[in-house]
């Protein structure tokens, strides 16, 4: 199974979810993952130090890639990891993101991608953050992934997404619960996105306790 998974800003700076995420990955069967973050709240650590907001981000956002691959690796997964304006992967034109799928589907089977969202723009030549939103459909689209997880703000709260019953309501107070624990930066959603706990995410490729947040086609 192919997937890409979004790890928001405030799930970055969560020790628990982060050690609950590296375990669910080391317990997934057959799967090729993607994962894709940006910064955190580490970004404002490091300017409290006197550091610039934008070198702050860069640094941050390049520290946390080193770091989700160095977590998988303690659980045995194996990770690659590469910030997206590295070897031009992704870069930036105008609002088009341009994106290297060779460069991505070359990678050996079985080893997951850790991608940040620092691009190179062309027009300033500047490498610059984009939002994981943007950038999430952009890969969901040229890499022909119609699988997208995103992860409850409340990961340790999978009541929404065990209840059989309570997902098959098509409700609008429903769906509006169910968003509610979508990210706020992911909202809306991403296309071919679901959301699900951690504990869903191990189960891969298992996906039937996460719940779609695309409308249903009638």
């Amino acid at each position: 199974m192919k997937y890409i998974a979004v790890i928001d800003y405030d799930r970055l700076d969560h020790p628990l979810f982060m050690k609950s995420f590296s375990g669910a990955m080391g317990q997934q069967k057959s799967c090729t993952g993607i994962i894709l973050h940006g910064d955190s709240a580490y970004t404002e650590r490091l300017i409290q130090t006197g550091m610039m907001r934008e070198d702050a981000v860069l640094r941050s956002t390049s520290d946390l890639n080193h770091r989700i691959v160095a977590l998988l690796a303690d659980n045995s997964v194996s990770a690659v990891g590469v910030n997206g304006y590295q070897k031009n992967i992704i870069s930036l034109s105008g609002d088009k993101l341009s994106i290297d799928r060779h460069w991505i589907d070359s990678r050996p089977p079985g080893t997951h991608l850790i991608l940040s969202n620092l691009v190179r723009d062309q027009s300033s030549q500047k490498i610059t953050p984009v939002s994981l939103r943007t950038l999430t459909d952009a890969l969901s689209h040229r890499l022909e992934c119609r699988t997208v997880f995103l992860f409850s703000r409340e990961d340790e709260n999978d009541s929404l997404f065990t209840d059989r019953a309570n997902q098959k309501s098509t409700g609008t107070k429903n769906r509006q619960e169910v968003l509610r624990l979508v990210p706020e930066e992911l909202l809306p959603p991403p296309k071919n996105s679901y959301l699900g706990t951690t504990h869903d995410f191990a189960n891969l490729p298992d996906i039937s306790h996460f719940h779609p947040l695309f409308p249903k086609k009638k």
